[in-house]
């Protein structure tokens, strides 16, 4: 049998997994780039801004270079590219690295069917926002949900894609989710996870920092009325949160977005 070459085999597959990428189906991408809206393909340097790295960096792949990639380089390649559990796998075999063992989040006993029969986006998450269950809506809304180990606060603070998507993401939803970290931080002093996702916000989000030495007080966003970009939709879409805390599993929280726009 014919010998695959790697480095042939990986800009192959990488090149394809972004033409097939549907701009449409990526919220605010218009927003982002509107001069980009009669073509049918992401482009490199979309590519690497949704990553949030070099076009330099992100065009070696596609050429094939196996480069000392890091696995959250990788990992953000895989959720831009939209690429399923496999096709991460394939994207770090290509690469010369081992794909990294999934982490199975279970979601506590009971409430998967209650997420399920919800009308709106709703997701559970754990004290220190790591995802443990979510239903068809919440992963249509947003697909990064899938991820293993994928994390509230990380994606709002570390990809870029959740600044196009989150309307006014630096006054109407940082300065409030940045606050609920700290609040989470004195309620959850030996959480090492919590302490982990903090420590990695504030390394590498400029505005995290910034809004980390203001004094903000905020818990919890119940009651909060936002808008973010949905896929397919040109304007911000108004949501009210609802946030609840499962009396069977203290720490957790039962988050759904409810369009308030009756047409939704």
């Amino acid at each position: 049998m014919p010998d695959p070459d790697p480095s042939r085999e990986l800009a192959r597959h990488v090149r394809a997994w972004r033409t097939r990428l549907n701009p449409d189906e990526i919220p605010g991408f218009q927003q982002a780039w509107p001069g980009s809206r009669r073509r049918h393909h992401v482009s490199q340097e979309q590519a690497a801004a949704l990553i949030g790295c070099s076009t330099h960096w992100y065009s070696r792949l596609e050429v094939g270079d196996q480069q000392n990639y890091s696995e959250d380089f990788l990992q953000r390649v895989a959720h831009v590219l939209r690429l399923d559990h496999d096709e991460t796998r394939l994207l770090f075999l290509l690469v010369g690295k081992e794909p990294p063992i999934p982490v199975h989040r279970t979601t506590p006993d009971g409430l998967e069917p209650v997420l399920e029969a919800q009308p709106w986006p709703a997701y559970l998450s754990d004290e220190a926002w790591d995802l443990v269950g979510h239903n068809e809506q919440m992963r249509s809304w947003f697909p990064w949900v899938v991820q293993d180990e994928a994390n509230v606060m990380r994606w709002v603070f570390t990809y870029p894609e959740a600044r196009q998507q989150l309307y006014n993401w630096e006054t109407e939803w940082a300065p409030q989710m940045l606050a609920q970290t700290r609040a989470a931080q004195l309620r959850y002093p030996d959480n090492q996870r919590l302490h982990d996702i903090i420590s990695e916000i504030l390394n590498v989000n400029a505005v995290a920092r910034r809004l980390w030495e203001k004094p903000i007080a905020y818990f919890h966003p119940d009651g909060d009325r936002r808008s973010l970009y949905l896929p397919r939709h040109e304007k911000p879409h108004p949501i009210q949160v609802v946030a609840l805390e499962p009396l069977r599993s203290p720490g957790h929280r039962l988050i759904m977005l409810v369009p308030t726009d009756a047409k939704a």
